[in-house]
């Protein structure tokens, strides 16, 4: 990135995933610059205020560039690299959780750049499967932590009866990119309310070739 005035340019991530679960976030940047104070990171704190981290030191060499704090819950980190002179940028890494910030190799060389793409962390509400769709259940690609939502109960006098999904993500449209690893919450079951199961077979392959299912709660 090239700059010859003083304006500020700020580069930021577009629709970031916001996470219901973390309270902490990490992220970073390497920068190569010989201007001092040509790029620094910055969020909104818990309080509410706006933090920053220390700026490049204008070396000329690469410089790792970065934050790692609690964040605000209303807002969302809301983080951004504050840049103000010219300099080379590896590719962004942002994590929720305390993770170590992994930045990319490639250098962004283009003359405008969005952080976009699949985070570390992306937690998105979803609902079971239906009866009718067979085991068959569609998940939102744009996510890799799912929250399911529990099954509607069933009317008095009832057991516990279970839901067994047999596959992900069927039609190739919507497939995960290989390699992609997703996690999965389960609600509380039982009783009036079913549970949500995973069938072992040609689609799913779980661990020890059993089928899963949640410990239903009793009264």
């Amino acid at each position: 990135i090239t700059k010859d005035d003083e304006t500020v340019f700020k580069l930021r991530p577009e629709h970031p995933p916001r996470s219901h679960i973390h309270s902490f976030c990490t992220f970073g940047i390497y920068a190569k610059s010989t201007t001092p104070n040509s790029i620094s990171a910055a969020m909104k704190y818990r309080s509410g205020s706006t933090i920053a981290s220390s700026s490049h030191s204008g070396s000329g060499n690469w410089e790792f560039v970065g934050m790692s704090s609690e964040f605000a819950q209303s807002t969302g980190p809301l983080a951004y690299f504050s840049i103000t002179g010219s300099v080379e940028l590896s590719a962004p890494t942002f994590t929720y959780g305390q993770g170590p910030a992994t930045p990319g190799s490639e250098f962004m060389s283009s003359s405008g750049a969005r952080m976009s793409g699949l985070l570390s962390m992306n937690l998105i509400d979803v609902s079971a499967p239906k009866t009718e769709d067979g085991g068959h259940w569609v998940l939102p690609r744009e996510g890799n932590v799912f929250d399911i939502s529990p099954i509607p109960p069933t009317d008095e006098p009832c057991t516990t009866s279970y839901m067994y999904v047999s596959r992900i993500n069927y039609r190739g449209i919507d497939r995960f990119t290989a390699g992609s690893i997703i996690t999965l919450l389960f609600p509380a079951c039982g009783e009036c309310t079913p549970c949500l199961g995973l069938k072992n077979g040609g689609y799913i392959k779980l661990l020890g070739e059993n089928d899963f299912f949640p410990v239903a709660v009793q009264s």
